[in-house]
């Protein structure tokens, strides 16, 4: 078994280099699409690659962010895989708190999708009076565990698939559909995500979010929600609607109470909110899955039998 990650990258210099180090310590290949950094997230990437033989530089250009970067580097790297290998949707700030090399191999062989359980840091207004009275303390160069302590576990999404001759993944789609169609495994594997974590690399976040969005991006719609702060103590993912128009939004605005949050002191326990989370391997879509997957076939019968040659008459 081998484990296969696909990292999208973009203006994560001050943390990318601390996720590498942690994923290659349990993942055999880590395939880095830097999708237009200007920070020097790309030179760290191709420095690392010179160290750590499963840091793999794919490429690196100003595409704006769309699920079809993914798709587009599975594809590439697929002949590396057998089947029975996990791939892993890799996000460029994030450090597992379970080590998929003892996970994975307990999952029994129906199951083909883990489920993430995100403890999702943010930055608390305990963390901004710190940072007036001390920006150093904030600054890239200080590592992402010293200044963020303050979570919560609301997210949960798909993070590994077991590979399968049978998956096919197109340009688009955030994932293959033969995978959300699978049966996922009931345990979700924890990790930490620090989206937020400088007031600077807050405001660049928004920036970049921003502009992936007025480029036609429909994937950071949540980033301009009026009612962020509130809809990210009940879910992670703020849902846009007509009551709260898009707003422009600066890095106060996505501080959170530090009494809402939970507090990570480095013990190796964390606050687990089932209560917050979706809901894992959704039947709905595993339905529209299965019938994306039967239209294909059909699809696919339909052409195999048109093109077929006539038999002789006799």
């Amino acid at each position: 078994m081998k484990i296969h990650s696909l990292c999208i990258a973009k203006n994560e210099a001050d943390i990318i280099e601390q996720t590498l180090r942690s994923v290659a310590l349990w993942s055999d290949f880590i395939y880095v699409y830097d999708n237009g950094s200007s920070d020097g997230t790309w030179e760290i990437v191709l420095t690392l690659s010179k160290e750590l033989p499963q840091v793999v530089p794919y490429r690196q250009d100003g595409q704006p962010f769309h699920n079809g970067l993914r798709s587009e580097m599975f594809n590439h790297f697929r002949r590396r895989s057998q089947p029975g290998d996990w791939w892993c949707r890799l996000d460029a700030d994030e450090i597992y708190i379970d080590n998929p090399l003892v996970f994975l191999p307990k999952i029994p062989s129906k199951y083909k999708t883990v489920w993430s359980s995100s403890f999702q840091y943010y930055l608390s207004d305990l963390d901004a009076v710190r940072y007036q009275q001390n920006p150093a303390a904030y600054a890239d160069s200080v590592p992402v565990e010293q200044k963020c302590r303050y979570y919560i576990n609301n997210w949960s999404e798909i993070r590994f698939f077991k590979d399968h001759p049978s998956i096919e993944w197109f340009p688009g789609e955030r994932w293959p559909a033969a995978v959300v169609a699978a049966q996922a495994y009931p345990v979700r594997i924890w990790l930490k995500h620090y989206q937020y974590r400088s007031p600077k690399q807050i405001q660049q976040r928004l920036a970049i979010r921003k502009l992936a969005r007025d480029q036609g991006c429909g994937s950071f719609l949540h980033e301009a929600q009026s009612n962020w702060q509130s809809s990210t103590l009940q879910a992670a993912i703020p849902i846009p609607s007509s009551d709260n128009p898009p707003v422009e939004a600066d890095w106060q605005s996505r501080i959170l109470p530090a009494q809402q949050l939970s507090y990570d002191a480095h013990d190796g326990r964390f606050t687990a909110r089932e209560d917050l989370l979706p809901t894992l391997n959704p039947v709905q879509e595993r339905l529209r899955a299965r019938i994306k997957l039967l239209f294909r076939a059909f699809r696919r019968s339909f052409v195999v039998q048109k093109n077929a040659p006539l038999m002789p008459k006799t």
